[in-house]
């Protein structure tokens, strides 16, 4: 029963990833604005793209890694490649500037790579046992 409702996630999973990476690159248009200074911009345009994908890879991290335990990191490397290869794509190239095309292929490559990294991340902490009842809480 649980394999059958980790293969019908996998998809929702697929869109809810695609989804929030481009609500985050909608939301993180602003950053370039922040700066008057033409390389100042540019640094903002990289780092919106960078923030964009980065974010989009923790945010989903914890659900794929409760889910899917064991397998967890091949199901996120399908999950980005997946999304990552639907923006690519249907990315535009032709007709833009060559640093707006460093900008987009960051962004992909910053998005296929944050969900894995994040899951693997998440799998290495060690568990927190504070709240664990331990010998002397009982004695007191």
């Amino acid at each position: 029963m649980r394999f059958v409702a980790q293969v019908l996630l996998f998809l929702p999973l697929l869109l809810a990833y695609w989804y929030v990476h481009s609500a985050l690159a909608l939301w993180v248009e602003w950053l370039p604005d922040l700066f008057s200074d033409r390389s100042l911009r540019l640094t903002g345009v990289l780092a919106g793209a960078m923030l964009c994908g980065a974010l989009s890879g923790l945010v989903l991290s914890a659900p794929v890694f409760l889910l899917y335990r064991r397998h967890a990191i091949w199901v996120a490397s399908a999950l980005a490649f997946g999304a990552g290869a639907y923006d690519a794509l249907h990315m535009r190239l032709d007709g833009v500037m060559q640093f707006t095309k460093v900008a987009l292929v960051l962004d992909v490559l910053v998005f296929v790579l944050a969900l894995p990294l994040s899951v693997y991340a998440l799998g290495r902490l060690r568990p927190n046992y504070s709240l664990k009842r331990t010998n002397q809480s009982l004695r007191d």
